[in-house]
C-alpha cells in the first residue's frame, strides 16, 4: 500500500510541470544515478532468474542473455516518445492477461516471519516508497507530459491492481519448490521479461535525455560499468545452477538492492530535495558516512531478523531533513 500511495501521491505533490522541470534541473546527477540503478537492479533480476531457471538449456545463458536483453532495450529506447503511452498500455493489458490465465486465483500463503516484523518494516518501506519517486525521471517525465496532476491518481488505481496480479501466482510453483516464480508457463515468464525490458528501456531514455550533452558517453559508460556489476554479483556464488535450483545467498543479494530504495534514494530526498539543498561536498560527505553506518543496520535487519533496526536509519534521516529545513521568520 505505501508503494501504490507514494506513487500516487507525486502527482499531487509536485502539481505543475514546471515544479517538475526545476526539481529535474538541479538534482539531474541523483535523477540520473536513480536511472542507472535501476536498470542495473532489473539486469540482476534477469542474470539471476536465468541462473535459476534456464541455465540447462544454454551454456551460461545467464551470463550473456541479459547484455542482448540491454542492447535490445536500446534499440527500444529510441522509440518516438508518442508511442510509449501505447506500449505501456499494450503490457499492462497483457500483463492482466497473464493474470487472469490463472484462474482461480491462488491464495497468499501467510509469511513466515512474525508480525512484529512487518510493524518494524513498515517504517523504512513507507519512507522509501513515499520519497523514492521524486527521482524516478519517468514520473517526472510523465508529469510534465500529462495533462493534469489527477493522471497519478489514475496510474495508482492501475499500479494497485498490477500488484493484485502478481500475487495470482503465489504458491502455483511445482511441489517441492519453495520459490514462487518457478518457471510455470512461457505466459508468465514472458510478463517478468516484458516488465522488466519496459522499465529498463524508459529509464534508459529517460536517464539520458535529462543529462547534459557532454555527460551523455558518460552515462551511457556507467550504464554499461553498473550492468557488468550487477550480472557479476548474479554470479557470485557460482556460474552453474540446475534448473529450479537456487544458490545460497542469491535471494539475500536481491533483497540488498533494495538498500538503494530504501535509504539511499529516499535519503536524498528527504536530505537535500526536501531542504532544498545542494550537494555541497561537506553535506555529500556527511550523508555517505551515514549511509555506510547505516547500511549494516538494513543488513542485520532484513536478513538476520531483526528488523527493529531498520527504524534508526529512518529516524536519523527524517531527523537530519526537518533540523535542516529553513527557518521561516
Amino acid at each position: 500500500m505505501p508503494n501504490v500511495l507514494g506513487c500516487a501521491a507525486f502527482g499531487y505533490v509536485l502539481k505543475t510541470p514546471e515544479r517538475s522541470k526545476a526539481l529535474v534541473e538541479k538534482y539531474k546527477t541523483a535523477i540520473s544515478l536513480f536511472a542507472l540503478v535501476t536498470i542495473a537492479f532489473h539486469i540482476f533480476f534477469i542474470a539471476m532468474l536465468s541462473l535459476v531457471y534456464i541455465n540447462d538449456f544454454s551454456f551460461l545463458i545467464s551470463a550473456w542473455l541479459p547484455f542482448c536483453i540491454l542492447a535490445l532495450c536500446a534499440c527500444v529506447a529510441f522509440v518516438p516518445t508518442k508511442i510509449w503511452p501505447i506500449l505501456a498500455a499494450g503490457l499492462w493489458c497483457f500483463s492482466i492477461i497473464a493474470g487472469l490465465s490463472l484462474l482461480p486465483f491462488n491464495t497468499v500463503p501467510p509469511g513466515n516471519l512474525p508480525w512484529q516484523d512487518a510493524v518494524w518494516l513498515l517504517p523504512i518501506t513507507t519512507f522509501g516508497f513515499f520519497l523514492s519517486p521524486y527521482l524516478d525521471p519517468t514520473f517526472h517525465r510523465a508529469l510534465q507530459s500529462s495533462p493534469s496532476k489527477h493522471s497519478f491518481g489514475v496510474f495508482g488505481i492501475t499500479f494497485l491492481v498490477m500488484i493484485g496480479v502478481t500475487t495470482t501466482y503465489i504458491g502455483i510453483a511445482q511441489d517441492g519448490y519453495d520459490n514462487t516464480l518457478f518457471v510455470f508457463s512461457a505466459l508468465l515468464g514472458l510478463h517478468l521479461l516484458l516488465q522488466s525490458m519496459f522499465t529498463i528501456s524508459v529509464h534508459m531514455k529517460e536517464g539520458i535525455r535529462i543529462v547534459s550533452r557532454k555527460r551523455k558517453k558518460l552515462f551511457v559508460g556507467f550504464l554499461a560499468l553498473f550492468c557488468v556489476v550487477a550480472v557479476a554479483v548474479a554470479h557470485r556464488f557460482g556460474g552453474i545452477s540446475p534448473s529450479g535450483n537456487w544458490l545460497d545467498g542469491q535471494q539475500d543479494d536481491y533483497l540488498r538492492f533494495f538498500v538503494f530504495y530504501g535509504l539511499v534514494f529516499p535519503g536524498i530526498v528527504a536530505v537535500f530535495m526536501f531542504t532544498n539543498k545542494k550537494f555541497t561536498p561537506l553535506r555529500t560527505t556527511l550523508f555517505a558516512f551515514a549511509l555506510l553506518c547505516s547500511m549494516p543496520l538494513l543488513d542485520i535487519g532484513y536478513l538476520q531478523g531483526r528488523a527493529w533496526l531498520t527504524v534508526l536509519p529512518v529516524i536519523l534521516l527524517i531527523t537530519w531533513a526537518f533540523a535542516s529545513r529553513p527557518r521561516i521568520a
